[in-house]
């Protein structure tokens, strides 16, 4: 008869708690960051450059993680201008020093595209953000379409390059996921 009460006591209280409510998971900083960081260009980078923040800041959002990433961006270009600067004084190959020259150009653009893409972002405008930024990566483009012109010449800063673009489009699209968010959101209150 023990048997049978110990059974139904257990099978009562396993219903119960099978459907009991509960409160949602804890959301970690680092499942926020991979959520912001998975549908990136590079999701590895993302999740490099803004764990460390998120981690020290409890009110990270999707803006501050734009703004990390422009910062880091933003530390990443002036670091190539300078190899690209070192690099125009010690090239022999004219046509790479012409490439560098065009390069050290597009690099000086995107640094103005990134201080007025702060701007935009401090205040909240994702759309307008994207547009400007969106030029970053045209910047980055006509860079190495001079090193194609100057018949196939490797670039100094390649590695270099390659982080730019992809902070850069890491950049676009945390913008873009933030402008779909606030339409979905915008929709969801005017049909209510």
């Amino acid at each position: 008869m023990d048997f049978t009460k110990t059974h139904l006591v257990l099978l009562i209280v396993s219903t119960a708690l099978l459907f009991a409510p509960t409160t949602d998971a804890i959301r970690t900083p680092q499942a926020h960051v991979w959520t912001i960081c998975k549908p990136t260009t590079n999701p590895l980078l993302c999740y490099k450059t803004l764990l460390p923040k998120a981690l020290s800041n409890p009110k990270f959002n999707m803006y501050k993680a734009v703004e990390v990433e422009i910062q880091e961006a933003q530390i990443q270009v002036v670091k190539t201008v300078a190899k690209i600067a070192g690099s125009i004084f010690t090239s022999s190959d004219k046509n790479i020093a012409d490439a560098l020259k065009i390069c050290k150009e597009q690099y000086g653009n995107m640094i103005d595209s990134i201080i007025e893409t702060v701007t935009l972002v401090s205040n909240r405008n994702a759309v307008e953000a994207r547009f400007k930024f969106s030029a970053f990566i045209s910047y980055h483009s006509s860079c190495e379409q001079a090193f194609i012109e100057s018949k196939n010449a490797n670039s100094p800063f390649a590695d270099d390059a390659k982080v730019v673009y992809d902070l850069g489009a890491n950049i676009l699209d945390i913008l873009k996921a933030i402008e779909d968010r606030e339409s979905r959101l915008s929709k969801s209150l005017t049909h209510n």
